[in-house]
């Protein structure tokens, strides 16, 4: 199955999930999105009574068994396979661990076409992270465009200048996440500058779920393809801070994690 790599210094919606499916199992953490040092020795303590390398890590080993028993949980990629090194890296990387790999290219109706494939495959309420893949730039983010430029004549970007258009269509995607539901952008810069934060804002607010994208180049491939590289930028829905939104968020049952 897919996962997400979340280390510690990451502040992201996701983290406060992990918190919380960490407490599920005996840990006391205060669940704010904030992956400090106590989270850590949560990880590894979670770790270490399953045998598993204790490097602090939520990653591909560590993440299927936090969330064993949980079927709001899934991970779906969309990947813009117009550049062909995004459909050989991040395409070929999720697949690789047996993912939702969702294809878009140039030959394409862009983010109605994207939107259409992801409701048509995905069960409703179903999804924990939705993460896209494709070149951006501040306030942009690529679909089915192959490169950074902005495309404002159609819809194969969602940017700051097409939103009339494309936010209808995203709209659309609002009923396929779960309770934990969340949108990454994997792209280089999207999230960067007032035109990064206006869009997250839309998307957030439109879709009901927090949109986080990266505010530098991403390189992208291997284990860069599960996580971002460098620092972020996260809009909440109704402009809630991380701490509140993740304390809003579901407990999930206890159980004991095999």
């Amino acid at each position: 199955m897919s996962y997400q790599l979340i280390k510690k210094g990451a502040k992201l919606p996701a983290v406060g999930i992990i918190q919380k499916l960490l407490n599920r199992t005996g840990a006391t953490l205060d669940v704010d999105g904030d992956f400090g040092s106590k989270t850590k020795t949560a990880v590894q303590k979670f770790q270490n009574e399953r045998g598993l390398m204790p490097d602090g890590d939520v990653g591909k080993i560590t993440y299927p068994r936090l969330v064993a028993g949980e079927d709001r949980m899934l991970i779906v990629d969309l990947v813009d396979i117009f550049d062909p090194d995004l459909k050989d890296r991040e395409a070929r990387d999720v697949l690789k661990v047996g993912g939702i790999a969702i294809s878009i290219s140039g030959m394409s109706n862009g983010v109605e076409q994207a939107v259409h494939d992801i409701v048509q495959i995905v069960p409703n309420g179903s999804v924990f992270l939705l993460r896209v893949h494709g070149h951006g730039a501040s306030g942009m983010a690529g679909i089915s465009e192959g490169t950074g430029g902005e495309g404002y004549g159609h819809g194969s970007s969602i940017n700051y200048a097409n939103w009339d258009y494309v936010g209808p269509i995203i709209t659309r995607l609002r009923p396929i996440f779960g309770p934990y539901g969340c949108i990454e952008f994997m792209h280089c810069e999207t999230g960067s500058g007032p035109l990064g934060r206006q869009l997250l804002s839309n998307i957030a607010n439109t879709v009901g779920v927090p949109a986080t994208a990266a505010l530098r180049v991403q390189y992208g491939g291997g284990k860069s393809t599960f996580t971002f590289e460098g620092p972020t930028y996260t809009a909440l829905p109704g402009g809630r801070s991380l701490k509140s939104w993740c304390q809003s968020i579901p407990n999930f049952a206890e159980m004991s994690v095999p």
